[in-house]
């Protein structure tokens, strides 16, 4: 009976605990800056998470990234401003969406060239024979 009362009386202490751990995010108060806040969580990317946005994440990275968000808006700086701020902190992997750029152009080209050149190869080779 002493072993039911103190494993019960474990389990309490350690449930009760874990309520205080999930603290509640402080959010904006004008709506419609938070609706911007939630708009720019679905295009950062947590960067502990694989890839997911800090939206749906609760690691310590992403709470620390909404609440900087959050403060940026409240300061009055804009979204471009924000994301900007972030890719020059983090690179360009922290946003979901990264600029079309120079660079990367012949990444993006690479897989056009290719289905156009491979059946074209196909083509050629067969009329030939």
């Amino acid at each position: 009976m002493r072993r039911f009362f103190a494993i019960a009386l474990t389990f309490f202490c350690l449930s009760y605990q874990s309520v205080y751990a999930l603290s509640p995010e402080q959010h904006l108060a004008d709506e419609k800056q938070e609706q911007r806040a939630m708009k720019l969580f679905l295009e950062v990317r947590c960067l502990v998470c694989q890839g997911q946005v800090i939206e749906n994440s609760n690691t310590e990275f992403s709470l620390e990234m909404r609440k900087l968000i959050r403060q940026k808006i409240y300061e009055g700086a804009t979204d471009e401003e924000i994301r900007k701020d972030l890719v020059k902190e983090f690179g360009n992997d922290i946003l979901v969406y990264s600029d079309f750029r120079k660079e990367n152009f012949l990444l993006w080209l690479l897989p056009v060239i290719s289905a156009i050149l491979v059946p074209l190869f196909f083509i050629i080779k067969r009329s030939k024979s």
